[in-house]
């Protein structure tokens, strides 16, 4: 463990960065990366400075020439991946035998399960106000599947589902002018 990783010992992406915690599926100089253990959808990988930083913002020169290396990197193992047998696997795991397991469940259930990703959402939840719940830059990579909700527009707008819309609605014709229309 490096020092920056020691000072951090409490940490728990730490301690996945140090190989200490969940199976890593992607590695290079400044990320390591792994499935995440409650996923929201099949393939939701999280994305991990190796280093205790807790803002993307706060990456060096040399972390964010690796950033883009890795999404693409995780992107890659992702799609090679055979998710239903990754999350069968998931749900024998010692380490997880006391914690719910609800969410793997229900992705193994989801009609796309064995499918190609049709996009991506990659998404950073940069400060507690934003709904960080872990002090280490984790970065998610989300893989998205037709039909897995209504209506995707917006996109990542639908945090604040109440500012989210900006799609206009399409104005009736008014008629102008004096004359009536028959």
């Amino acid at each position: 463990m490096t020092s920056a990783q020691s000072a951090h010992k409490d940490c728990y992406f730490c301690r996945v960065a140090a190989g200490q915690a969940d199976p890593l599926i992607y590695e290079n100089r400044s990320f390591v990366a792994l499935f995440d253990t409650n996923p929201v959808n099949p393939g939701h990988a999280l994305v991990i400075p190796r280093r205790h930083v807790v803002s993307l913002f706060g990456l060096d020169e040399t972390e964010q020439s690796d950033y883009f290396d890795a999404i693409y990197g995780v992107r890659q193992v992702i799609e090679a991946t055979e998710l239903h047998a990754l999350y069968r696997e998931m749900l024998g795991r010692d380490y997880l035998r006391e914690r719910p397991k609800d969410h793997i469940e229900s992705v193994l259930e989801l009609p796309f399960l064995g499918n190609r990703p049709d996009a991506y959402t990659v998404g950073n939840n940069d400060g507690r106000a934003a709904g960080r719940s872990i002090d280490h830059l984790h970065v998610i990579l989300l893989p998205r599947y037709e039909g897995d909700v209504e209506d995707p527009r917006g996109g990542i707008r639908n945090v604040i589902p109440d500012r989210a819309k900006y799609h206009r609605q399409p104005q009736r014709q008014v008629a102008r002018g004096g004359g009536q229309s028959g």
